[in-house]
Order: structure tokens, then sequence, then C-alpha cells
């Protein structure tokens, strides 16, 4: 007789070998714009921390979090990324477990492909910023949704289900409204069913996240005003563009055509459960609901008053749909989800080898062991003044005990002698290549020591000869 086939130790492979790829690109040693922010603060006393939160934009349970870790590391930028893709490796393994479990094995290996081997989940797994945290959150939300729907161990789920929106909440202003839009998915549903016992519960698990979140309200509603006062992000090219930017990558037309999958098996589950009435397929729009919600609330608030949504806000509320039209896939045709899972393997695979070759670049620990081994206490650096603010991040971060000072090119041209008194050497770092073949700065020797950068940015590094 004929052994049946099993699947599940591939499930198992697949899923050890996307750990791998997470864990392997946690060694990139450059830090983008935002991750500045992140690390720079971990650096501060506790006191110092809890004022910067506060005047923050953000809730503050991450940056606790990765404080406690880069204390206990010594700032390692290495343990920052791993606490990242710590989280992204809960939400492959844990999302893929549960759908295995209540949907078949198709749909886990669908959402592992989809939610990881894509741009913004291979950028982001391992960016020392909150995302993977807050998404852990509400996917485990979604989870437990699922089976308050299904009245599964009801009280049990009930409890973790109020625990994770908390901490959700308290993650990310994003994660809150995709919560929102959970809770509200709940409700609907135990209204229309008439389920008394659950409506009671849904107030009672209400009422505590609520008073849970109560400590935090004050600043959130601050913080929101202050936002409110002077914003910074710009409008969307197009409605969709949030969405579209997820999964803009290396491969043509990928931005276009993932949403068009996620809008593909969104209209599937509308289709079957105004046939059927299936609970499935009622969770699945619950799930989706945030993501299209949010973006629609973005556009009206945007078109009325100003914008308020980029697209790594789309982050949290993405992978919580992914969760759930990843158990429509159940009702597809095995060879229609392969060939998905075959197209993120494509797609995925050439930004992960993009993002593995970026990482190999050790410009920035040259110039880090380069500058380290020469500078005194006394020592100055001069660099280029950059519109994004990027390149002044890094000499901040890398160089923290060194003074620095942005100057334009006007600036350039004017230093002198003088303007630095007793300071000791005076490095300027050229990332606009200004001083190019250029011997003397306003009668000023200068020598070049070579060409270095942070990662792929490189400039020059001179000194000003006393």
């Amino acid at each position: 007789m004929t052994k049946k086939f099993n699947p599940k130790p591939f499930l198992f492979l697949t899923l050890t070998i996307f750990s791998a790829m997470i864990f392997s690109l946690c060694f990139q040693d450059t830090i983008n714009y935002d991750e500045f922010f992140s690390l720079q603060w971990c650096r501060l006393g506790w006191k110092e921390v809890i004022q910067t939160l506060v005047a923050d934009v953000h809730p503050p349970l991450y940056y606790f979090l990765l404080k406690i870790i880069t204390d206990l590391t010594g700032g390692s930028l290495v343990a920052a990324r791993i606490f990242s893709a710590v989280a992204g490796m809960v939400l492959l393994w844990g999302g893929s477990l549960f759908l295995e479990r209540n949907f078949g094995i198709k749909t886990a290996f669908f959402y592992s492909f989809f939610l990881y081997l894509n741009t913004f989940g291979i950028q982001k797994t391992t960016e020392v910023r909150m995302y993977m945290l807050a998404s852990v959150f509400t996917v485990l939300s979604g989870m437990m949704s699922y089976y308050i729907l299904k009245e599964e161990e009801n009280k049990k789920r009930w409890v973790c289900f109020t625990l994770f929106s908390l901490l959700a909440a308290y993650t990310h202003y994003y994660a809150l409204l995709t919560m929102v839009f959970l809770y509200g998915g709940l409700i609907l549903y135990f209204l229309f069913t008439h389920n008394k016992k659950n409506i009671i519960r849904w107030l009672l698990c209400s009422a505590a996240t609520i008073v849970g979140y109560l400590p935090w309200l004050p600043v959130a509603w601050k913080q929101t005003m202050t936002v409110n006062g002077n914003y910074w992000i710009t409008f969307p090219s197009s409605r969709l563009a949030p969405i579209r930017e997820l999964f803009d990558g290396e491969v043509p037309y990928t931005e276009h055509i993932f949403p068009a999958i996620i809008i593909l098996l969104m209209a599937v589950a509308v289709f079957n459960f105004l046939k059927s009435r299936n609970i499935e397929c009622y969770w699945t729009l619950m799930c989706g609901s945030a993501l299209w919600g949010i973006l629609i609330f973005s556009i009206w608030y945007a078109s009325r008053f100003r914008p308020i949504l980029v697209s790594r806000y789309l982050i949290m509320p993405m992978c919580l749909a992914v969760l759930g039209i990843s158990g429509m896939a159940k009702f597809q045709n095995k060879y229609a989800v392969m060939l998905v899972c075959l197209l993120c393997a494509f797609s995925g695979g050439i930004c992960y080898r993009n993002a593995f070759r970026t990482q190999l670049n050790r410009n920035t620990s040259k110039t880090v062991e380069f500058i380290s081994k020469r500078v005194t206490p006394d020592d100055v650096i001069l660099y280029m003044r950059d519109d994004y603010g990027f390149f002044g991040n890094c000499v901040e971060y890398y160089f923290p005990d060194i003074e620095n000072m942005a100057i334009d090119v006007q600036q350039m041209q004017l230093l002198g002698q003088e303007e630095f008194g007793e300071a000791g050497t005076v490095w300027i770092f050229d990332n606009e290549h200004y001083l190019q073949d250029t011997p003397q700065i306003n009668g000023l020797d200068i020598e070049k020591c070579g060409t270095f950068g942070f990662s792929t940015l490189e400039f020059d590094i001179y000194f000003i000869l006393r």
C-alpha cells in the first residue's frame, strides 16, 4: 500500500530556511535613518529616555524593551537587530502553525511565502524599529479573535486577546487602530448573531483594555496634538501608493501583483460569506478590514486636513490581512497557491540577495576603525549638510564622543584657521566630493586620507594640516 505523502516536514523545513535567512541579515553594520533614533535613545539614561519618549510620536513599549536589551549587551547593534528578528520569527512560525492547524497546510505555505518573501518582509524584519513587535501582537490578536468567533476555550482566548491588543496599543498607534477594527468586527458579529454572552465578554474586554491604556492616554493625546501642529508626511502619489510601496521590489509589477492577490482573496471571502455565511470567511474579512479601513480613512483625512499615512505604518494591518487572506487559500487550487509561492520566491529571493550583498559591504566598519584609531577628544568632524539628514545621523551615531558640525559649500569656502581655536585635528567628511583634487581650502592645506563610506554611501575623508 502506497504511503500517503506528508507535507508537514517540508513546512518545517521552509520555516527553518526562512528563519535562517532572517538571522543572516542581522549583521548589517550600517543604520538607516529611523534606526538612528531608536539606538540613540537607548544610549540615554532611563530618566532621559522617558522624557524623550513622552515628547516623541510613538508609544513606549518597544523602546523600553530595546533599552533593556542594549543595556545588557553593551549597546550591540547586532543584538538590537536580533530582537526584531526574533519577533519576525514568532510572526512567521506562529501564523504558519496557526493556519496549518485550523485551515490546512496549504494555507500555511501561502502565509509563510507571502508574508516574508516580499520587500517589506525582508527589509523590516531585522530593522531596529517597532514594526515587527507590533505586528506580532496584532497577528496574535487576530488568532485569538478566530478562536473567539469559533467559541473555542472562550474565556482563555478573551484574556489573551485583551492582553495582546493592549500590548499592540502600547507599541504603535497604527497597531492600536488595527485593534479598533478587530474589536469592531467582533461586536458586529455578536450583535447580528444575538450572542449576549459574548457581547458581555466583549464589553468587559473593551473596558479592561481602556483601563489598561489609561496611564498612557494623556501622553498619547499630547503626542497626537503635537503631530497635528507640525506634520511632515507628504501626500501619496496615488490612493494605493502606501500599499504598493510595501511590495515595490526588484521584480517589475510586483507592487501591483501582490496587492491584486490580496484584493482577489478578499473578494473570495466576500463571495463565500454571502453565499454560506461561513465564519472563516467572516474572520478573513475582519482581519482585512483594518488594512482597507485605515487606508480609506487616511485618504479621507488627507483630502480634508493633512496626510497621516506612510507605507511602513501599514505593516501591522498588512500582516494581519495576510493572516486572514491565507485562510482563503484553503479554497484555491493547489497549483494556483504554488504559483503565488513561486512568484514570492522569485521576487523575495532577489530582494534577499541584494540585502545580503549590501550587508557584505564593510565600508562602515572600515570608516569607524580608521577614525577611531586616529581621533582625539579635541578633534572636530566637519561634513557636508544633506537634506535628508542621514549622513549627519551616521556621524553622530558612530562617533558620539567627537564634536561634529554640518556645513554647506559656502561655509566650506569660508573656513579659516582661527575658527577652531584650540581644537585638535579638523577632519572633513566630503560626502559631496566637493574637495576632489583640491589641495587647499581658503589658504588652509588639506590632505586626503582616502575614500570611505557608510555602507554604499561613499565619501572622501580629509584633514586640515595645521
